[in-house]
């Protein structure tokens, strides 16, 4: 039975169109699936191959992973980026052509490369090197002369570097401050390099001599950048008018996000008005000036999504504004972490009426009737309960019966307010409601009393508890649910490290229940009982 299963998908997929196959490929998040499809046949290898080698990103903590990362890029390395990497053995003086020789690549896996993380690729290199006198790791890159290591590291970065801007055409670039590119010429070199770069990810923590310079330089060589994430973290004026150039050189910048806690960012802030015509969203991580940023914010007539968080929630407010005079949005969503109240209810005035999406941490009354005068046709809400000793619980109800909400979340570290918030809520909840998730602390008596008490029919409910998940745990949360006819899907999100680790998770859980980990049925659980 297993055989004629196998061979009816062989030959279900081999009447597809390639290109069908292809796009099904593509569709698959999961890599250890991916590589399974390796071994199918030589077409299903030719197809899964560009894709696994696209972005490659594998785990850190793996060294024979890392090890085979490098070796593949090596093998594909011509004669003048062998040269650079058995440099110093040629420079000593042995002219074998042996030291040239690398196996053949079974791919060019380089010209597959469309992100480059260079820092995963520093990793990779810097975990290799440590097992570079050792038999297990290849021959074929280890130094061949005692005592020439010294710089191996970099020699091998330059070579490495040489090959992805001879062979790649990327559509994302990484950098990171603490991890240096080698020289800035090997990198401007390559116009096809960058002709397809939509997405820059810049993390600068310190000085960092080439990689500040390949900023500089880029706004030249490259100006489709779509997506722009930039980390600053250094008061340093030449870094902040650098990105500022770079953000001006760009045609049509569709997403930014800044994080960083230096002070010299006005410029960064004031050359996003270059794209006011583009700007679809907005994030800002624990800068000071985000509300001054608002009057060239309310200048992009396209924006929709503006997420603030910051850190601190303790934010002066001396200097701060709470009104901005002609600034007006038609926001879709909008993110707001650790804001001072008054902050946010201004922020909430100006968002539009065409607002569906509102993640809040700080709930007071004045919030509360800024969101419901403001815009009532929020619904998505994302709520994160008050970890404070005592809560106003009827501003959440009223914000929550106030609104037509279709999806509700509910989060905190105070299991006592979530709880609460919980065994109050059902008297409040509106009728449109079909998805609900609670997440981190709360009990299951007080979960299990909510949904007896719950008369809204809504269809999913989705838990992520911050606690151990056994067998117990999961009987007691399908004994709440199964009653509740309204109710299709449980979803369980298992990522917290707790649940993970426990060890009576696979023992203790019999057969069945094992099938009902991450989103489980309802339906069909209810037929089986």
């Amino acid at each position: 039975m297993t055989s004629r299963k196998i061979k009816g998908k062989i030959s279900i997929s081999s009447s597809l169109p390639s290109e069908t196959i292809g796009e099904i490929f593509k569709k698959i998040d999961n890599q250890s699936t991916l590589y399974s499809c390796l071994f199918v046949n030589r077409f299903w290898c030719r197809s899964v191959v560009p894709i696994l080698w696209a972005r490659p990103n594998p785990p850190l903590y793996k060294t024979g992973s890392l090890k085979s990362l490098i070796e593949s890029y090596v093998s594909c390395f011509n004669e003048d980026e062998r040269r650079i990497l058995f440099s110093n053995e040629l420079s000593s003086g042995d002219d074998d052509d042996d030291a040239l020789h690398l196996p053949s690549p079974l791919f060019e896996y380089a010209t597959y490369l469309k992100e480059l993380n260079y820092p995963v690729i520093r990793m990779a290199v810097r975990k290799c090197y440590k097992t570079l006198g050792n038999d297990k790791f290849s021959k074929n890159i280890k130094p061949r002369i005692n005592g020439v290591n010294i710089s191996r590291q970099d020699t091998i970065m330059k070579a490495l570097c040489k090959l992805f801007i001879r062979s790649s055409s990327l559509d994302c670039m990484i950098l990171n401050s603490n991890d240096d590119i080698p020289a800035v010429s090997i990198f401007t070199r390559g116009q096809s390099f960058f002709a397809n770069l939509s997405k820059l990810v810049v993390l600068i923590n310190h000085e960092s001599t080439n990689t500040s310079l390949l900023i500089k330089k880029l706004p030249a060589i490259c100006t489709g950048i779509r997506h722009l994430k930039v980390t600053l973290n250094v008061n340093d004026p030449i870094e902040a008018e650098n990105l500022s150039t770079l953000i001006r050189a760009q045609q049509s910048l569709l997403t930014f996000e800044l994080t960083g806690v230096a002070p010299r960012i006005n410029p960064i802030l004031s050359a996003l008005e270059s794209q006011a015509a583009s700007l679809t969203l907005v994030k800002f991580n624990d800068i000071n000036y985000q509300w001054a940023s608002l009057e060239i914010l309310g200048k992009c007539t396209n924006l929709r999504t503006i997420e603030f968080h910051s850190e601190d929630p303790k934010i002066s407010l001396d200097s701060i504004s709470t009104t901005v005079t002609g600034v007006s949005f038609s926001l879709r969503s909008l993110k707001l972490i650790n804001q001072p109240p008054k902050i946010a209810a201004a922020v909430i005035k100006t968002g539009g009426s065409s607002l569906k999406n509102l993640w809040i941490n700080t709930i007071n009354t004045e919030v509360v009737q800024s969101i419901l005068r403001s815009t009532t046709r929020i619904v998505h809400l994302y709520l994160d309960v008050a970890d404070t000793l005592e809560i106003n619980l009827d501003n959440y109800l009223q914000l929550i019966n106030g609104l037509k909400l279709s999806h509700l979340r509910l989060s905190s570290i105070n299991m006592k307010n979530l709880d609460a918030l919980l065994i109050a809520m059902p008297k409040v909840l509106p009728s449109s409601l079909r998805h609900l998730e609670v997440e981190q602390e709360y009990s299951l008596p007080e979960l299990g009393e909510f949904l007896s008490n719950c008369r809204v029919q809504f269809d999913e409910l989705s838990l992520f508890p911050n606690t151990a998940i056994d067998t117990s745990y999961l009987t007691t949360i399908l004994g709440f649910v199964k009653e509740r006819k309204s109710l299709k899907y449980l979803h369980l999100n298992l990522s917290w490290e707790a649940g993970l680790v426990n060890g009576r998770f696979t023992r203790d859980m019999d057969e069945e229940l094992q099938k009902c980990i991450y989103t489980i049925n309802l339906d069909l659980l209810r037929c089986d009982y």
